[in-house]
């Protein structure tokens, strides 16, 4: 059945490169299996695929639903028990595209039904997807069309707050303003969170006209108002990064793209505790101003568009209890991203788009849905 729907203008232009992948989708993290396609698997009787599936896709009995009912087993590297030695799917080989389960269906694509509205879009988490989401100098637009679903499409339902559309708006209105730098339209994003938390919803509705005009405002005049000296010291960002480097040490990710790159940064910022600190925070400024600075102030749009399709594929703004957290955690996501690139750059000595392609996807990919980087991050936001 065909329906309207919003999208990113990028999201028809995406074709999965399979094997060519530089990170393929089928390693790194678990293969959730929806009941559905489990049922389908258990009345495959006949041919040697039918004992794999019976061995390597079992019952998930840690909080079940329609969509998580099942996991597809991995090796030790967490690679796919049904990814061939040509990377290639052995159930797409020998039992057709309609016996994939949704994740594999759909991965990048994220489908979400918002006031009864479909709304899709891609994850950076997929290297040929980032490079669509990141790359492009016009930025991300959005256009209203007609998509194909069925009934068994994968659809989430966030629960949004009252006047998440016009709120949602104005936020991706500031990450879009090139009037400013990107950390200004940071800045300015998380007063503007501060005031709508601090407002009653039954008050929205006549004061976020006034707010959106009075945070244009202050955006367009960010230099005036000095908004850079909100930003965290040059050795509160060498204290940030390490606290990612140890996690990387502490906890088993599974990604050896992302280990990469926290090497580089480690080695790049020598990253090696107290011990080291004031060195590290050097070659940090260092860092910054010969490699990131120049790379940035012409590519600018692939840290905007990094944070447009964040909120977008997230839903933000959503409860009005937790904004200051959704920010929060954008803002350190967006920290991490900045730290470990500048310490990648020392360690090269240059700054690329293949390097920064290679972290937000990876990072994304190894972190945005791991539950022990999540509880991290937790800790870290109630400091």
């Amino acid at each position: 059945m065909k329906k309207q729907v919003l999208q990113p203008t990028y999201f028809e232009k995406f074709s999965c490169i399979g094997p060519a992948c530089e990170d393929t989708c089928c390693a790194g993290w678990k293969v959730s299996v929806d009941k559905r396609t489990f049922q389908k698997y258990r009345k495959v009787t006949s041919g040697a695929i039918a004992k794999n599936l019976r061995t390597n896709v079992t019952r998930e009995r840690a909080n079940p639903s329609d969509s998580n009912y099942a996991k597809i087993n991995a090796d030790e590297n967490m690679k796919c028990a049904f990814l061939n030695e040509d990377k290639l799917c052995n159930v797409y080989i020998e039992l057709g595209e309609s016996y994939l389960c949704d994740t594999c269906t759909y991965f990048p694509r994220q489908m979400n039904v918002i006031d009864k509205h479909i709304e899709r879009d891609l994850s950076v988490a997929c290297p040929e997807a980032a490079r669509l989401i990141l790359l492009n100098p016009e930025g991300i637009d959005f256009v209203m069309q007609e998509g194909e679903f069925d009934k068994h499409t994968p659809l989430t339902h966030p629960d949004v707050t009252n006047l998440f559309w016009d709120i949602r708006m104005f936020v991706i209105q500031i990450l879009q303003n090139r009037q400013a730098s990107i950390e200004s339209r940071l800045l300015v994003l998380g007063m503007f969170m501060e005031k709508i938390q601090a407002t009653t919803e039954d008050e929205w509705a006549h004061k976020l006209p006034r707010y959106i005009s009075e945070y244009e405002g202050i955006l367009n005049n960010s230099a005036a108002f000095d908004l850079h000296t909100y930003l965290p010291s040059d050795e509160e960002m060498v204290n940030i990064l390490y606290t990612l480097v140890k996690f990387q040490k502490e906890y088993e990710v599974f990604n050896r793209r992302f280990d990469e790159c926290v090497e580089e940064l480690e080695e790049g910022l020598q990253l090696k505790g107290q011990e080291t600190v004031q060195q590290s925070v050097a070659l940090y400024t260092q860092n910054e101003q010969i490699y990131y600075k120049p790379f940035f102030e012409k590519k600018e749009y692939i840290l905007e568009n990094y944070l447009v399709n964040y909120v977008f594929k997230n839903s933000l703004p959503q409860s009005q209890t937790s904004f200051i957290k959704e920010y929060k955690r954008l803002f350190m996501y967006f920290l991490f991203i900045k730290g470990t690139l500048i310490g990648m750059a020392g360690y090269h000595q240059v700054l690329s788009e293949e390097m920064v392609l290679k972290f937000v996807q990876s990072f994304t990919k190894a972190l945005e849905n791991n539950d022990a980087f999540l509880n991290f991050m937790e800790n870290i936001l109630d400091n």
